[in-house]
C-alpha cells in the first residue's frame, strides 16, 4: 500500500513546490537516480500517454456507487 502512495506524495511534493514555496525555493527534489535530473512534472494522460487537462475528464459513478451517487451524477 505504501508503494502506491509514491505518486500521490510525488504530486503533492509538486503542487507545494509550485504553490507553497515557489520555483528556485523548494526544500527537496526528486531525482532521477540513473541520470541525476529532476524527475519531470507529473501530470494525467491517456492511454497514448498524451496529457489530459481537466476539461478532459468526467465523472460517473462506479460499480460501487450508492443510490445517492449515482441520483447526483445521473445514473440510474
Amino acid at each position: 500500500m505504501g508503494k502506491d502512495l509514491t505518486t500521490v506524495m510525488t504530486a503533492l511534493l509538486q503542487w507545494a513546490d509550485r504553490w507553497i514555496y515557489g520555483e528556485g525555493k523548494e526544500p527537496l527534489l526528486v531525482l532521477d537516480r540513473q541520470t541525476g535530473r529532476r524527475i519531470p512534472w507529473l501530470r494525467i494522460v491517456d492511454e497514448e500517454c498524451r496529457p489530459l487537462a481537466l476539461r478532459d475528464m468526467t465523472l460517473v459513478p462506479g460499480p460501487g456507487a450508492n443510490k445517492r451517487t449515482r441520483a447526483r451524477y445521473g445514473a440510474t
